[in-house]
Parts: C-alpha cells; structure tokens; sequence
C-alpha cells in the first residue's frame, strides 16, 4: 500500500490482484457495453458524465465485487463490515473525448458510517484526479482510497486512448 498525501488529504492506493488477473480486452469490451447499455441514474437532465453506467456494475461483474471486498478486508484489517450503502459505476470515455472535469464529492449527507470513495484505472491514461492540493497519477488495476468528503474531479483534458475507469462510494459500519 502507498500513499498520496496533501496538506489536509490522504489517498491510500492499493494492487488489486483481482482485476489484474480478469483486465483484458474482452474485459474492457464487456465494461464498455454494460456501461454504453445502462443509464447512470433516472434523472431526465442528468450531470454526470456523458458515458457512465448505473450504480450497479458490481452486480453484473461479481470480480469487481470480489475486488471492493478484497480492498475492505485489507484496508480494515478485519472481514467483520458491512456495507450500509455502495454504489459502484463505470465511466467510459473514447479516444479523443474532452473529458468533463467537475469538482464534486461523494458523501451522503444523511448516513452514519465510515464514508469511503474510490477509483480505479483500467486502461492506461495520462490523465488522473485532481484533488486541492495533489493529483492521482493514474496506474491501471490499482485502487485509490480516500474518505467520501474529499472534493476532487477528473483532470481536464483530451483522452488520447480509450479510457475507462470504475469508481464507487460507500457506507460501511464495522
């Protein structure tokens, strides 16, 4: 485990063997149908980013789940948690896409709970998440771990390959 430290913030990354082993380009394909397939959320004038899946993409790649249980039990030491709330997406940008860099954060203002957010790379890119003070500097199959209340966005600039990246936010009680 490594960590990208600023003033105030901390991001924890993590290797995930799982998706190491799964991330090929049928893998890719697959991710980018699902998420091209499934609408974000059920708002008609929506503002998330043009291409993102539903909050579900873990439901339909039980590696992906297997992941985000494998990054909690490392992460807390302990198997003894329990998700109150995960939502876990996909975000697909193709060659050439200016991507939209909007600050935001992931917490949910009326949950109780450790609030944590991450973010994983599945194809290389160069361009990575800004927070206040630091940048991701994006390694594929690596999860980057940070609490829920940390306000970042995409780095603004034109994806040269196509890009795809799995995130999520949670709530887990222990």
């Amino acid at each position: 485990m490594d960590c990208l430290v600023g003033t105030k913030q901390m991001v924890e990354v993590f290797d995930c063997p799982y998706i190491s082993k799964a991330n090929n380009k049928k893998f890719q394909q697959d991710l980018i149908k699902y998420t091209k397939e499934t609408k974000c959320c059920e708002e008609e004038n929506c503002n998330h980013p043009k291409i993102q899946s539903d909050l579900k993409i873990d439901q339909a790649f039980s590696v992906i789940d297997d992941s985000i249980n494998n990054l909690f039990k490392t992460y807390l030491g302990a198997d003894n948690f329990i998700f109150t709330k995960k939502n876990v997406w996909g975000y697909y940008a193709s060659k050439d896409s200016q991507l939209q860099s909007v600050v935001h954060n992931h917490m949910f203002k009326k949950q109780k709970g450790l609030q944590l957010s991450a973010v994983m790379y599945i194809t290389p890119t160069k361009l990575g998440t800004d927070f206040t003070d630091f940048k991701i500097k994006p390694e594929i199959n690596k999860w980057y771990l940070w609490h829920s209340g940390l306000f970042h966005k995409p780095e603004a600039g034109v994806t040269h390959k196509d890009r795809i990246v799995l995130a999520f936010s949670s709530v887990i009680s222990i």
